[in-house]
């Protein structure tokens, strides 16, 4: 169809006109939902109704009988929970106690003393590990492997981890390699 000025009218009131009206009653409709939803916003939380016999909803309601959910406290069931076969409250394990390292588990056999030295009162020791050519550093108070150095000796060095103990002794010339 083409349009020309004398058409242009007949079109008007044929196709645009019926068009008009069906979308200004969609947009009013539209606004009217929407100034509803802003005026009076929907409840967000539960409610738990107590109907007794006879009467209504409505009317408990109106009488304030209609209580939050989140009031209500049940501790009955809170002591003795539904789903546990003892129907006793949970309680948490004791934490495990701490293993003890012992002798028998000491992972500083492999290691070696190469030296110590000290210097007035600071003390170090130079500790080789099992299978390296690097040595390691060491003052006291220091970790190695679990273990804390509590004492630098000219002697050797001493070890401690909870209630054990261990006594690293320098090696002797037969015993090192070059």
């Amino acid at each position: 169809m083409t349009l020309s000025p004398r058409t242009a009218p007949a079109f008007i009131a044929q196709v645009v006109t019926p068009l008009a009206w069906r979308f200004a009653v969609v947009l009013a409709a539209a606004s009217t939902l929407a100034v509803a939803w802003t005026i009076s916003p929907m409840r967000s939380e539960p409610v738990v109704h107590a109907s007794g016999a006879g009467t209504s909803i409505l009317a408990e309601a109106a009488a304030g009988a209609v209580t939050p959910a989140a009031k209500l406290s049940y501790p009955a069931i809170a002591e003795h929970p539904l789903f546990y076969p003892s129907r006793s409250p949970w309680i948490a394990p004791p934490p495990p106690p701490p293993k003890p390292v012992s002798a028998a588990t000491n992972s500083l056999t492999g290691y070696a003393v190469i030296g110590v030295i000290t210097s007035g009162s600071a003390r170090s020791a130079l500790i080789r590990p099992p299978g390296a050519k690097k040595t390691i550093t060491m003052a006291e108070g220091q970790e190695l492997d679990g273990w804390k150095l509590q004492e630098i000796t000219r002697a050797g060095l001493r070890f401690g981890a909870g209630d054990a103990s261990y006594e690293m002794k320098f090696l002797k010339p037969s015993e090192t390699r070059r």
